[in-house]
């Protein structure tokens, strides 16, 4: 039992320090997805993204009917993926980065959970449904854009969310909480938004022969606004 309120204590520090994310992004006119692993939807100069290698990726189009991407290597610093013929609306997949830990710190099993959305960011497809287990979904309140984190479907509380916002400082994006009804306060700002939500459950395992202490998730969003008061 201390170990495992040890591990949670770590979750907790690592949250209050600025993190890194994997994030997956759309390039070259629309035609590929690509991969990185930073505080924002960019590729890291300094830094290959070995975290976010073990992605599976699926492209959506606006009559609900997905494709499952082939992840490879890119030019530069991150992965890639090229998108199918079509209007893709959303891009999102799954990271298994492993069992991980730091110094004396209890060990942690991280899943990230990331997501792109092309064109309207508050269309139905935007979701990616039930069987995430950690989205955001932006949703539209008036002129503001809010949050909406679910796990399983259901509404996520107290989950800290890191906002990136457009033009902001990447080390000092405003860390919200979602309330009783996994929702986030708004947001004004116009242009690109790189959005991470983290929760962790307490519970204990092996994987590929390395045991954990507590399992972290987290989902992230790529997605532009346009503020409207309609």
């Amino acid at each position: 039992m201390r170990y495992l309120t040890a591990a949670l204590a770590t979750l907790a520090v690592v949250s209050a320090a600025p993190a890194h994310f994997v994030f997956v992004y759309v390039a070259d006119g629309g035609t590929e997805a690509r991969l990185v692993f930073g505080h924002t939807a960019a590729p890291d100069p300094n830094s290959f993204p070995t975290r976010a290698e073990k992605t599976t990726l699926t492209a959506r189009d606006g009559s609900g009917a997905e494709t499952k991407l082939a992840v490879e290597k890119g030019d530069g610093n991150y992965f890639r993926a090229k998108l199918p013929g079509g209007k893709t609306v959303v891009v999102y997949g799954t990271t298994e980065a492993g069992v991980t830990q730091r110094g004396d710190n209890p060990p942690l099993l991280s899943w990230y959970y990331p997501k792109a959305i092309l064109g309207d960011p508050f269309a139905d497809r935007a979701a990616v449904g039930p069987s995430a287990p950690l989205d955001i979904v932006p949703v539209r309140d008036g002129g503001k854009v809010r949050f909406k984190v679910v796990a399983a479907g259901k509404p996520a509380v107290g989950v800290e969310v890191t906002v990136g916002l457009p033009g902001g400082d990447e080390d000092k994006a405003p860390v919200v909480k979602t309330d009783a009804d996994g929702m986030t306060e708004g947001f004004t700002e116009a242009g690109r938004y790189c959005v991470a939500a983290r929760r962790s459950d307490d519970k204990s395992g092996e994987l590929g022969g390395k045991k954990y202490a507590a399992v972290r998730h987290t989902a992230t969003v790529v997605f532009d606004f346009a503020p409207s008061s309609k």
